[in-house]
């Protein structure tokens, strides 16, 4: 089973991607990397195209990303129009960078909910509600230990967990 979190909303949000990772081709490879002449991608035409990633921790960091082909299950917990991918690894760069994400991006008209589910488990989520006025980092770390969840944002200033 893969764990999923999502953004759904009522209205687009934006996208983001913290990984710097970029598509260059083999021509801007030779020139960022000029003494690495035994890889493979050095004897690929100039024109090629790669994907880059200056090392491994980019693997990690935060991408939220227009979903157009979500898990089919994903539809037994939302019907809302727009679905967004959260991926990376839950930890405090990617937790910093998603609440400043959700504080700028995430406004109650949007009526979002982020969900994290296991793919074909089926088990019932807890439901949370939170402002998004009052998000804090601490509310992401407890989310971070959640594996069926759904937070719905609001603009109240209260909080609560119904199961």
């Amino acid at each position: 089973m893969t764990l999923y979190s999502v953004l759904v909303a009522e209205q687009p949000l934006p996208t983001i991607d913290c990984r710097g990772i970029e598509e260059l081709t083999v021509k801007e490879m030779k020139l960022l990397y000029p003494a690495v002449t035994d890889q493979v991608w050095y004897s690929l035409p100039d024109e090629t195209l790669l994907v880059h990633a200056a090392d491994e921790s980019a693997f990690g960091q935060l991408h939220i990303f227009e979903w157009t082909d979500p898990p089919t299950d994903l539809a037994d917990y939302h019907q809302k129009p727009y679905v967004y991918g959260i991926e990376g690894n839950w930890h405090a760069a990617f937790m910093n960078d998603l609440l400043v994400y959700m504080k700028k991006s995430i406004e109650p008209a949007h009526h979002a909910e982020l969900i994290r589910y296991w793919v074909e488990d089926g088990a019932k989520l807890k439901k949370r509600t939170l402002s998004i006025n009052t998000l804090e980092l601490h509310h992401l770390e407890k989310l971070a230990t959640e594996h069926a969840v759904r937070v719905v944002f609001t603009d109240g200033a209260e909080h609560h967990e119904k199961k």
